[in-house]
């Protein structure tokens, strides 16, 4: 029976206000400006109804979607300006404004794009497992097979990652639920719920990077095993079972790429 998606949190997620160097993505709720009519926010984007119908409109988005996406993978987010945006998109100044309200409302947008790539894989991934300990390592395995098949994406999540860590945000709530089920069955022994998530989090996300840095099977597939082994371990594990979970993860997620699917957007939207 399915349950909560497992790691989620910063490693999907970014902030609701600002980028910063190391960040989540946050889900953007849409809000209705009273002074614009019809028209609502929707993570940081000005839609009104004639836009949602507008294939022009639509298409215009899309490529500064695109554009951002591109310039903050190989870049950091200060270090990218309106400007450079709308050259790379190929679209007008006001176009832009058109659409976003800012640079950091096109961040919101690019991120939860990706987040919802990501958790769609992770609730595929672990719609059907109960241990705490296979589920944080079948999230941590889909996060390096994301590397993989999305490199552009997986380099946006490195690049404006967030260090949310508080326990109560809900961006960590999937983790922070495994965690505390981990706890409450005996699986995990470690000195505190925060300890645990935090370094659940840091293990993934420097994994993330690496593989970001070299995105190959091989390396994926090698790293992956050895993390998780390490992580599981460090959360209370016995080895011999520690190395399974990591070798069944990382060869069925990794390697195999079995929920890489989920990666897709449903809607058919272009890549």
């Amino acid at each position: 029976m399915a349950r909560r998606a497992g790691l989620r949190g910063p490693l999907a997620r970014l902030p609701e206000s600002r980028p910063v160097p190391a960040g989540a993505a946050c889900a953007s709720g849409a809000r209705r400006d009273p002074g614009r009519g019809d028209e609502v926010e929707i993570g940081g984007l000005n839609v009104t109804p004639a836009e949602r119908r507008n294939p022009r409109a639509e298409r215009t988005r899309a490529a500064l979607i695109a554009a951002g996406r591109r310039l903050f993978c190989e870049r950091p987010v200060d270090a990218v300006t309106v400007d450079d945006i709308v050259q790379a998109a190929e679209v007008g100044k006001g176009s832009f404004y058109n659409h976003f309200t800012d640079r950091e409302g096109l961040v919101r947008a690019i991120s939860a794009e990706i987040r919802g790539r990501i958790e769609r894989a992770v609730d595929r991934a672990n719609a059907e497992v109960e241990d705490p300990a296979r589920r944080v390592a079948r999230a941590v395995c889909t996060y390096l097979r994301f590397a993989l098949d999305e490199p552009e994406r997986a380099g946006v999540l490195v690049r404006v990652h967030s260090g949310h860590t508080s326990m109560s945000a809900p961006l960590n709530r999937g983790l922070v639920d495994d965690v505390s089920a981990g706890l409450a069955a005996g699986r995990f022994v470690v000195p505190t719920l925060e300890a645990a998530v935090l370094y659940v989090l840091g293990v993934t996300q420097l994994a993330l990077v690496r593989v970001v840095q070299e995105p190959t099977s091989s390396l994926a597939v090698s790293l992956s095993q050895q993390m998780l082994s390490l992580l599981l371990r460090g959360l209370g594990l016995a080895g011999g079972e520690a190395d399974q979970i990591a070798a069944q993860a990382s060869e069925e997620i990794v390697r195999q790429g079995a929920y890489a699917a989920a990666f897709q957007d449903p809607s058919g939207a272009a890549h």
